[in-house]
């Protein structure tokens, strides 16, 4: 009879962790074993969360995989200079805000609700950007945001030229 009960308790438990794993197993890893470092911006007075895409490397992966973004939750990619850096939705499942930022810190375009099924549509924008920031959808017509709105970047994401350019 305990050996009945044992393997009935071990048919339990590898059923649940199974069901854990399948469930959870994404959500856990993103929050406990990734090893991106979090920073805060902020739109007015708004603190946002963001991991960094600061090499080329992060910049190509950017959100592809993600499952979903917290509220306030985004990625910030940095470019080494200004330019009209294109957007794709290509191995993304969920529909994003993405946002572009000028040297001197100012919304200069956004695409709002852009869909997985855009791609391989390549969204651009209509000037030269430094910052491009990608959040939940909608989330721009929450905040209610407009070109020329200024973000506030801790200095370390700021190019010395960037930041002799704020100071003036």
């Amino acid at each position: 009879m305990k050996f009945i009960i044992d393997i009935v308790v071990i048919i339990v438990f590898a059923t649940t962790g199974f069901f854990l794993y399948h469930q959870y197993w994404n959500d856990f890893k993103n929050t406990w074993l990734t090893s991106e470092p979090v920073q805060t911006i902020y739109i007015g007075s708004v603190a946002i969360a963001v991991t960094v895409a600061d090499t080329e490397e992060k910049r190509q992966k950017g959100l592809s995989g993600v499952q979903k973004l917290r509220d306030l939750e985004g990625k910030l990619f940095v470019f080494p200079e200004s330019g009209h850096y294109g957007f794709w939705m290509k191995d993304m499942v969920m529909p994003i805000d993405i946002i572009w930022i000028d040297k001197n810190l100012q919304i200069v375009h956004f695409e709002e609700n852009v869909s997985p099924d855009t791609y391989p549509k390549v969204f651009t924008p209509t000037e030269e950007a430094h910052f491009v920031l990608e959040m939940n959808a909608h989330f721009v017509s929450s905040l209610k945001l407009k070109l020329g709105d200024r973000l506030t970047l801790p200095s370390l994401l700021l190019t010395p030229d960037i930041k002799r350019n704020l100071q003036q």
